[in-house]
């Protein structure tokens, strides 16, 4: 009996494991069905259109897929991602355009299962992005809600009323593989162009109120004149701090260095250094149509309030060394009066200044320029209305003075060591200064005044 019992016994456990085993067999069976058919699907016509009409609807603006791979263990991969928003779904910014070579999105399966998509990497390879601003810019109405990047105050992704697990979504890393961004005016004329743009960040404790880090480079930025490359800097951001420290980049065959810090307690502050600039390189970005010409190596340490206001308010100083000013009118007018052909193109050994910028206009203060026949000294104003105030002085060496007219020597307070100095003063504006040089030289010969005032004149254009 007992033998016969465990027999039994034995036959049970065998059908158990049958059983068993043709349950396994077939739910595995049903899973490589289902997952063939949502492969099948995923990679099928009528899919990529449905996903192109939702998204069109969610952006409003159309949207153009190439293809779709599904991957139920690794993610889904977009080819040729493709999209343009108008004016009207893009706050009255301007139009949006945006192409990606394609869009890597990795998640994890075991967080699916429990109601929550984390997106463990979601990379960009090669995206350009086109943004061209309207004529005029649509003003929101009043009555409109303020568009923000916070936290809504409503139920999160997902969720709604009743529901008591809501469907959850993080997003642990974000990446953008040689990127590209265009600004463009209402014309289609470039403003602004960034190429080779690379970022990575860890964005997974973003919901949590932690820090999102990350780094940015800009293989080459172009901005008018300006260009810049090289540009490298960590970012840190959460909610009303973002940083930047430190920051690098190359422009004018020099450097640029500092960092940016905005964390809510008051203005921003940009501290902006720059170390060997080729002076003649930035002359010509900055000052275009000018016969003036001025070389040398300048340095620069500035900080900056409220940047990106828009209003510059800030100060620092200034150094040029090994420079040579050239096609100044004035200063080949002076030199000629004065007979000394070296003031007409000087050689200036080192020159420098405090700045302050305020109240859109730009103070410098404590001016110095030294050449091995005269020194420049001054304070002075001029105003982003292109008006100016500065009173200078000009020293000349022992030599200098041996070579002046009597006459004019006389003008000059003589020091014990054989230079002589001459104060005088500038006024008007930039389009049309004037100085009292020619009264202060005992020039009062009205020909001669104009020539100088003339020259003032050519040297501000």
């Amino acid at each position: 009996m007992k033998v016969c019992g465990r027999v039994e016994i034995m036959r049970s456990f065998r059908w158990l494991i049958i059983t068993g085993a043709v349950v396994v067999g077939l739910a595995v069976l049903a899973i490589a069905i289902g997952a063939l058919w949502l492969n099948t699907f995923i990679h099928s016509e009528a899919f990529k259109t449905e996903v192109q009409s939702r998204a069109s609807q969610s952006l409003g603006g159309p949207v153009e897929i190439q293809s779709i791979d599904f991957d139920i263990f690794h993610g889904v991969k977009l080819q040729g991602l493709a999209t343009q928003i108008d004016p009207s779904h893009s706050g009255g910014q301007g139009a949006l355009k945006v192409q990606a070579v394609s869009v890597n999105c990795t998640y994890s399966l075991i967080d699916l299962l429990r109601r929550q998509l984390r997106l463990t990497g979601v990379t960009l390879d090669q995206p350009q992005v086109v943004l061209t601003k309207q004529a005029t810019a649509r003003m929101p109405s009043e009555e409109a809600a303020p568009v923000t990047a916070s936290t809504p105050s409503g139920p999160v992704t997902g969720e709604s009323p009743g529901t008591s697990v809501p469907f959850q979504f993080v997003l642990d890393r974000a990446k953008v593989n040689n990127g590209a961004l265009s600004v463009r005016d209402a014309s289609g004329t470039s403003m602004v162009e960034l190429k080779g743009v690379n970022a990575e960040a860890n964005t997974s404790g973003y919901y949590d109120g932690k820090d999102v880090s990350g780094t940015l480079r800009i293989a080459d930025t172009q901005a008018s004149n300006l260009h810049v490359t090289n540009f490298y800097t960590p970012l840190t951001y959460h909610q009303n701090y973002l940083a930047a420290k430190p920051f690098e980049a190359s422009a004018f065959n020099g450097n640029i260095s500092g960092d940016y810090l905005m964390d809510g307690s008051g203005p921003s502050v940009l501290n902006l250094n720059g170390k060997g600039f080729d002076v003649a390189q930035l002359t010509a970005a900055t000052s275009s149509g000018s016969s003036a010409k001025l070389s040398g190596s300048l340095d620069l340490q500035s900080k900056w309030r409220s940047a990106e206001s828009g209003d510059p308010n800030g100060e620092g100083d200034a150094q040029l060394t090994n420079g040579k000013l050239e096609g100044v009118k004035i200063l080949e007018e002076v030199g000629k009066v004065l007979r000394i052909k070296e003031l007409e193109a000087p050689i200036i050994t080192k020159a420098q200044t405090h700045f302050v910028v305020q109240n859109r206009m730009t103070k410098f203060i404590g001016l110095q320029l030294d050449s091995p026949l005269f020194r420049l000294t001054g304070d002075g104003v001029v105003g982003f209305n292109g008006g100016i105030d500065a009173n200078l002085v000009l020293i000349l060496t022992r030599d200098a003075m041996g070579k002046l007219p009597k006459e004019v020597a006389a003008s000059f307070v003589q020091q014990q060591d054989g230079t002589g100095s001459i104060a005088f003063h500038v006024t008007g504006t930039t389009a049309n200064p004037q100085t009292n040089l020619a009264e202060r030289l005992l020039l009062q010969n009205t020909q001669i005044k104009n020539v100088i005032n003339k020259a003032l004149n050519k040297f501000f254009h």
